[in-house]
C-alpha cells in the first residue's frame, strides 16, 4: 500500500518519455524532409532551362538581334541616300550659276582638247593655276570652281582616298560619283581637225516622231537653260558608270563612277535595258506598256556610261528644275527623261533620232 503513489509517477514519466521521443522523432522526420526539399530546390537550380526554353529564348533574341540590325542598315542606307541627294542638290545650284555667268549656256557635256584651244576654253584649280586641257574633256574640272571646289560632293564616295586632295587627276576627270547627261544637255564636242569648226554631236538631227516618220533639222540637244522644256523632268545628273555588256540585278554601292551617263538608246543604238524577270523589255513598237517591279535589273548591250542603283533599286537623280528624285530602271527608259524633245513623240520610251 506505501508503494501505489511511486509507481503512478513512474508510469507518468514514461508517458512522458515516450511523447519526447515521438516528438523527437517527429522532429527527424521533419529534418528529412526540409533536407528533401532543399536538395529538389539545389536540383532545380543546377537544372536551370530545359533545351527546349534555351531554344525558345535563343530564337526570340535572334528575332529581336534580325530586326534591330535590319533598322539599323536601313537607317544608315536612308542616311547615305539623303546625303546623295543633298550633294545632287548642290550640284544642282552650280550648274545653274554656270549658266547664269555665261549666258545661259548649259555647261557643255563634252569638250575634246582641239575644241578647248579653239574656243580658248580653260579651266583652273584653287591656286589658280591652268589645269591641263586633257583633264577638262569632262565636266568635274570645269564645275567645281562653282562648287569652291568641295571635292566632298563627287568623290566622297571612293573609300580610298580619306585626303581628297590625293584623288588622282585621271580619277577628277573620270570617275565622279555623278555622271553628266552630256551627249544631250550642253552638247558632245569635237574638232576633226584644226582648220574645221567644232561640231556639236547630234545637233539639228531631226527626230523620228514615230517608226519611219522623220521630224527633220530640229535641235534635239538643249544648249541653252532656257531651251529646255521640261526641266523638271529633264535630267542632268545621276549617279553613274562606266559598264560592260552584260546584266546587273544587284545595286552597287563601291563601283567608280563615270564622269557622263547615257539613256537606254543612244541615237538608234540600244546601249542598255530594264529587265524584268530576266527578260530585257521590249524597245520597239510599246515599249511603254510593260512593268518592272523591284527585283528589276540593267541589261547592258555595248559597253558604256549608264545609271547605276548604289543604294537599293534606285537610281539618284538630278533634274534640270534642280529637284532630285530616286527614280527606278523602269522610269529611266522613258527618253523624254533624257532628251529635250522626246517627249513629242508617239511613243518616248522608243524615241529615236538619226546620228
Amino acid at each position: 500500500m506505501t508503494f501505489s503513489r511511486p509507481q503512478v509517477r513512474v508510469s507518468r514519466d514514461a508517458t512522458d518519455l515516450r511523447r519526447a521521443s515521438t516528438d523527437l522523432r517527429r522532429g527527424f522526420t521533419d529534418l528529412r524532409r526540409a533536407s528533401t526539399d532543399l536538395r529538389r530546390a539545389s536540383t532545380d537550380l543546377r537544372r536551370g532551362f530545359t533545351i527546349v526554353e534555351l531554344l525558345v529564348v535563343i530564337s526570340v533574341i535572334a528575332i529581336l538581334l534580325s530586326l534591330i540590325s535590319v533598322g539599323l542598315l536601313r537607317g544608315s542606307e536612308s542616311s547615305r541616300q539623303t546625303t546623295a541627294l543633298s550633294n545632287l542638290r548642290e550640284i544642282g545650284r552650280a550648274w545653274t550659276m554656270y549658266g547664269n555667268q555665261n549666258d545661259d549656256r548649259c555647261l557643255p557635256g563634252y569638250l575634246e582638247e582641239e575644241v578647248q584651244q579653239t574656243y580658248r576654253i580653260r579651266a583652273y584649280d584653287q591656286s589658280g593655276d591652268q589645269i591641263d586641257p586633257a583633264l577638262c574633256t569632262t565636266y568635274p574640272n570645269r564645275l567645281l570652281p562653282f562648287l569652291e571646289f568641295d571635292r566632298s560632293l563627287l568623290y566622297r564616295y571612293i573609300p580610298d582616298y580619306q585626303d581628297l586632295a590625293e584623288v588622282p587627276a585621271e580619277v577628277i576627270r573620270d570617275n565622279p560619283a555623278f555622271g553628266y547627261n552630256a551627249h544631250y544637255v550642253g552638247g558632245w564636242w569635237e574638232q576633226s581637225a584644226s582648220n574645221v569648226a567644232p561640231r556639236m554631236r547630234f545637233s539639228n538631227t531631226g527626230y523620228f516622231s514615230a517608226p519611219g516618220v522623220l521630224v527633220p533639222r530640229q535641235e534635239i540637244v538643249a544648249r541653252s537653260i532656257s531651251q529646255i522644256l521640261r526641266p523638271s523632268s529633264l535630267i542632268t545628273f545621276c549617279a553613274s558608270t562606266r559598264a560592260a555588256p552584260g546584266v546587273y540585278k544587284n545595286p552597287d554601292e563601291l563601283s567608280l563612277g563615270s564622269a557622263t551617263v547615257v539613256p537606254h538608246t543612244l541615237a538608234q543604238t540600244p546601249i542598255w535595258a530594264s529587265t524584268e524577270g530576266g527578260e530585257a523589255l521590249s524597245l520597239v513598237g510599246g515599249g511603254g506598256g510593260g512593268v518592272v517591279f523591284g527585283n528589276s535589273a540593267f541589261e547592258v548591250f555595248v559597253e558604256e556610261s549608264i545609271p547605276i542603283r548604289r543604294i537599293q533599286n534606285v537610281v539618284q537623280t538630278l533634274r534640270a528644275d534642280g529637284s532630285t528624285a530616286l527614280q527606278g530602271p523602269r522610269e529611266l527608259m522613258d527618253q523624254s527623261r533624257w532628251i529635250n524633245v522626246a517627249h513629242q513623240s508617239a511613243d518616248p520610251f522608243v524615241f529615236t533620232h538619226p546620228e
